[in-house]
């Protein structure tokens, strides 16, 4: 029983973190997106997709991962310097390398990807990654649901709080001092009234 508990909660843990990375993808994805459309970057992605255009497939996916051969041996050196000690500038340098690892990394996905789908073994690689997605998401669906419904809960408690008439909060806040100033032997203030 004990086994399987942990298991679960490995899967949950597994399954989350993976959702996370994707929804924080996607996130800066629409941010990425958003900014090259704002900046005037037209004529640069047009020659960049131009380029990737004259390039074959393989030399595609060098493109697509270049970033990711530069960023990942970093993490690891941020890493070890959180292990040694260095735990801010790790931290820093962690959390910089991963938002433009995050950042970066779907901009260029996005020029690749048409030349990156003519190599079948890359189109079922990517198939199973959306499908682990699928998977992740079915597991933490109903976790999401009663996050939602516990934070509609609160929402509506908060709500309700403040639209009662006016004053009450104050005459419950008041009514609370009294009565601690009493529990404590001094003599309750005067309303002024």
């Amino acid at each position: 029983m004990k086994r399987h508990t942990v298991r679960r909660t490995a899967l949950l843990a597994l399954a989350m973190g993976f959702l996370f990375a994707a929804w924080v993808w996607d996130a800066l994805a629409a941010v990425g997106a958003w900014v090259a459309a704002r900046l005037p970057l037209r004529q640069l992605k047009a020659a960049l997709v131009a380029a990737i255009d004259f390039l074959p497939a393989p030399l595609a996916l060098l493109v697509f991962l270049v970033p990711f051969l530069i960023v990942e041996p970093l993490l690891v050196v941020a890493t070890v310097a959180i292990a040694m000690g260095y735990v801010f500038w790790g931290a820093i340098a962690w959390i910089v390398l991963k938002t433009l690892s995050i950042a970066v990394i779907p901009a260029i996905f996005d020029l690749t990807r048409h030349r990156l789908m003519t190599m079948p073994w890359f189109v079922w690689t990517f198939d199973r990654i959306l499908a682990v997605h699928d998977w992740a998401d079915r597991i933490v669906a109903p976790y999401r649901r009663a996050a939602r419904a516990i934070v509609a809960r609160w929402r509506a408690r908060a709500s309700g709080l403040l639209r009662r008439p006016s004053g009450g909060t104050a005459r419950r806040a008041a009514r609370f001092a009294a009565r601690r100033r009493a529990a404590n032997g001094r003599a309750p203030m005067s309303s002024g009234r």
